[in-house]
């Protein structure tokens, strides 16, 4: 599907729109769909990496948000039984409904400027999903993967960590996007794991994480006293507080917030 000359990209939906069939073909080798797999696909714009998936005959969800989009992607795959082209957000998609049996493989180029955003709404979600393979900024890429002593370590990286194992695929040239951005892009990749230690209070660690990331440059003591002090509680000295966030590793951060919640426990009962 191209796109016709007088077709103006829409800033708002950070569109930029993959052209490149080589670059296309080679992320679809780094995803290696099977026919008996369920894909979403967010934003499928001109049906670059669609149009090699959908012919394996899997179960194909495309969500698009452009409703200009919509006639050229029905018309070029709607023929296929195992296509279903969704005009929406995906940040308001429940993925149980769409697909309740999961095992969901999520891909997509995305908005660069809302990368985050769908990435947490993934996460929040990630039980029905298997993997997830997105283009992104080179940038953020590099912070989801970041390790802990990295000055780019921070609550993207803890978070898709803690939950999954992420790694960068590749680069992407500017000239392979149409219009092209302004900056690096690359392909990221997770597949969902267990973390590395049980967490007691999922909501709570991601607070603490948050927290303790609002304030980096703090001590973890101070970044975390007013936390501990709206719920009445000491900090624990399971690790050392005089250490900034972006020195723990993903197991000590659920260590930490693990004795907190204890701490919140002891101090209710």
């Amino acid at each position: 599907m191209n796109l016709p000359a007088d077709f103006l990209p829409k800033r708002s939906l950070g569109q930029n729109f993959l052209i490149d069939d080589n670059v296309a073909q080679k992320i679809v080798r780094a995803i290696a769909p099977q026919p008996d797999e369920v894909f979403v696909e967010i934003g499928p714009g001109l049906g670059a990496l669609t149009k090699h998936i959908v012919p394996l005959g899997c179960r194909y969800f495309a969500v698009e948000i452009d409703e200009r989009l919509l006639p050229g992607l029905q018309a070029q795959f709607g023929g296929h039984p195992n296509f279903q082209l969704l005009h929406a957000d995906f940040r308001q998609i429940d993925l149980q409904e769409l697909v309740p049996g999961g095992g969901i493989r999520l891909i997509g180029n995305i908005p660069y400027h809302i990368t985050s955003h769908i990435v947490f709404t993934a996460f929040a979600q990630r039980g029905l999903i298997r993997d997830v393979t997105l283009t992104v900024q080179k940038e953020v890429a590099e912070r989801i993967v970041a390790q802990p002593g990295n000055k780019t370590y921070g609550i993207l990286s803890v978070v898709c960590q803690t939950f999954a194992q992420a790694e960068l695929l590749f680069t992407l040239s500017e000239h392979v996007f149409r219009p092209k951005p302004e900056i690096d892009s690359a392909v990221i990749q997770w597949k969902m794991q267990a973390p590395p230690l049980p967490i007691l209070d999922e909501n709570f660690y991601l607070e603490v994480v948050k927290t303790a990331f609002g304030q980096r440059r703090k001590t973890l003591r101070r970044s975390l006293h007013k936390l501990a002090l709206q719920r009445g509680i000491a900090l624990p000295e399971v690790i050392d507080l005089q250490r900034r966030p972006e020195t723990l590793t993903i197991a000590e951060m659920i260590l930490l917030a693990n004795s907190l919640v204890q701490t919140r426990a002891d101090v209710e009962a």
